[in-house]
């Protein structure tokens, strides 16, 4: 999670209209054990079990280190931006190949100068260098257990073309450093006495807040979503326990409307990069499960629950995801 989660300051924003970040950590109750749980020390340094509305604990979590996470993320100190590194957005065509470099941070694309493979091999041993000089800094000086410096998979060979062979001489020079890596489930499993948290409402998008997903631009999707979950509930448990058909139209309606529910679609809507593909996608999936669940009205005949199997039939082999997904809908019911 974020480190605005953890620590107890910073405004998040808005949801819809309450302000976030009112309500703050608060240890959790500890009647059940012997001993109090130690107070949350809110720094990211730290893992955590988070604490529920009905006291589960069977999570925890770890939270982003805002320091080292900038040194790769940010778009004015990051690596990836370096001038020696290859050119993202810069193509030839055709052919799709890739060979300008970066060159620098203001540099149009008819600016970009020939990419320097030899060059950008030894800024990225330089980078894994200081990267691991980073770590081991903040292992030694701050108060805590672990650092976290979580990226999407994609940054490395994809976004940042050097960034696979960075991730390679980072654990090289890692070897006997104060800083050491391990697993995220190693480093939970190795404190014993983990302090507990409450979360405040908020995410990793902009402001911290949900308004990349919830917002003027994206209220219709929710309108559209809110009323396709109510139906899928109410008739879930009767095609459950019904035969062989209604089960399969039930499984593909619970499969259309996961399509309908990704994030996705709101965070596209929200970027203005594709937003008319993204809201097509939504309602496409929608209509496709509102259809199936008409079928399985108590008032729909056999011969709308006939058609509903060979429409779910057809949408399954366009869209086979979740093949288990009646496994879900019946863990969800229990």
């Amino acid at each position: 999670m974020d480190a605005h989660l953890v620590k107890a300051g910073g405004y998040l924003g808005q949801y819809h209209d309450v302000p976030l970040g009112g309500e703050r950590f608060g240890a959790d109750p500890t009647t059940h054990e012997a001993e109090p749980a130690p107070r949350a020390r809110r720094s990211p340094y730290f893992p955590y079990r988070l604490a529920g509305p009905n006291g589960d604990r069977a999570l925890h979590a770890l939270v982003r280190d805002p320091h080292t996470s900038l040194q790769i993320w940010s778009k004015f100190q990051g690596y990836p931006g370096d001038v020696a590194y290859l050119e993202f957005h810069k193509i030839r065509w055709p052919g799709g190949l890739k060979l300008w470099r970066v060159t620098g941070a203001n540099a149009d694309l008819g600016d970009k100068q020939p990419y320097d493979p030899e060059a950008a091999r030894r800024r990225v041993r330089e980078h894994a260098t200081h990267f691991a000089g980073v770590l081991s800094t903040a292992a030694l000086t701050q108060d805590g257990t672990v650092i976290v410096a979580p990226f999407d998979t994609e940054l490395f060979g994809h976004w940042w073309f050097e960034g696979v062979d960075f991730v390679a001489d980072l654990f090289r020079a890692l070897q006997g450093a104060p800083a050491r890596p391990a697993p995220a489930g190693a480093v939970v499993a190795a404190q014993e006495r983990r302090p507990v948290v409450r979360l405040a409402e908020g995410s990793w998008g902009n402001h911290g807040d949900f308004s990349m997903w919830l917002s003027p631009e994206t209220a219709w999707t929710w309108h559209r979503l809110w009323p396709l979950e109510h139906t899928f509930w109410r008739l879930a448990p009767a095609a459950l326990a019904g035969g062989e058909d209604r089960r399969a139209v039930l499984a593909q309606a619970a499969r259309s409307m996961l399509l309908a529910q990704a994030s996705d679609w709101q965070f596209i809507i929200s970027t203005g990069a594709a937003g008319d593909y993204a809201g097509h996608r939504l309602l496409l999936h929608c209509a496709d499960a509102e259809q199936l669940l008409q079928a399985l009205e108590p008032t729909a005949d056999a011969d709308a629950l006939a058609a509903a199997v060979r429409e779910a039939e057809r949408l399954r082999v366009r869209d086979d995801v979740f093949p288990n997904v009646l496994d879900a809908v019946r863990q969800a019911l229990a």
